[in-house]
Protein backbone atom coordinates (compact mmCIF):
# COMPACT_ATOMS: atom_id res chain seq x y z
CA UNK A 1 0.00 0.00 0.00
CA UNK A 2 0.80 3.64 0.08
CA UNK A 3 2.42 5.13 3.41
CA UNK A 4 2.63 8.85 2.73
CA UNK A 5 5.68 8.63 6.25
CA UNK A 6 7.67 5.72 6.19
CA UNK A 7 9.77 4.51 8.81
CA UNK A 8 13.07 6.29 9.23
CA UNK A 9 14.61 2.72 8.62
CA UNK A 10 12.73 2.32 5.26
CA UNK A 11 13.89 5.50 4.25
CA UNK A 12 16.98 4.35 2.16
CA UNK A 13 15.61 1.69 0.37
CA UNK A 14 12.23 3.89 -0.44
CA UNK A 15 14.70 6.42 -2.30
CA UNK A 16 16.79 3.23 -4.23
CA UNK A 17 13.23 2.03 -5.26
CA UNK A 18 12.20 5.80 -6.34
CA UNK A 19 15.43 7.80 -7.18
CA UNK A 20 15.50 6.85 -10.69
CA UNK A 21 12.19 7.13 -11.87
CA UNK A 22 12.14 11.05 -9.81
CA UNK A 23 15.53 12.21 -11.57
CA UNK A 24 13.24 11.44 -14.77
CA UNK A 25 10.86 13.29 -13.48
CA UNK A 26 13.12 16.35 -12.55
CA UNK A 27 15.02 16.10 -16.29
CA UNK A 28 11.48 16.34 -17.72
CA UNK A 29 11.70 20.46 -16.80
CA UNK A 30 14.11 21.23 -19.32
CA UNK A 31 11.59 19.96 -22.21
CA UNK A 32 9.21 22.07 -23.69
CA UNK A 33 8.71 24.66 -26.23
CA UNK A 34 10.59 28.41 -25.96
CA UNK A 35 10.43 31.52 -28.00
CA UNK A 36 8.08 33.29 -29.33
CA UNK A 37 5.48 33.53 -32.21
CA UNK A 38 5.52 37.29 -34.36
CA UNK A 39 3.81 38.04 -37.25
CA UNK A 40 5.94 40.14 -39.91
CA UNK A 41 6.00 43.30 -38.39
CA UNK A 42 7.64 41.31 -35.11
CA UNK A 43 4.21 42.01 -33.13
CA UNK A 44 3.08 38.54 -31.21
CA UNK A 45 0.38 36.29 -32.18
CA UNK A 46 -1.83 35.74 -29.69
CA UNK A 47 -3.29 31.45 -29.34
CA UNK A 48 -1.22 30.68 -32.19
CA UNK A 49 -1.47 27.38 -32.64
CA UNK A 50 2.06 25.29 -33.11
CA UNK A 51 1.92 21.34 -34.17
CA UNK A 52 5.30 19.43 -33.34
CA UNK A 53 5.54 16.00 -35.40
CA UNK A 54 5.62 13.43 -32.91
CA UNK A 55 3.81 14.70 -30.14
CA UNK A 56 -0.07 14.01 -30.36
CA UNK A 57 -1.52 16.92 -29.32
CA UNK A 58 -0.99 20.84 -30.04
CA UNK A 59 0.33 23.52 -28.18
CA UNK A 60 -1.03 27.11 -28.20
CA UNK A 61 0.90 30.49 -27.47
CA UNK A 62 -0.54 33.17 -24.64
CA UNK A 63 -1.97 36.32 -24.88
Amino acid sequence: GCDKFPHESELQQEWENNKESLLTFMEQVHRGIKGLVTDQQGEPIANATIVVGGINHNIKTGR
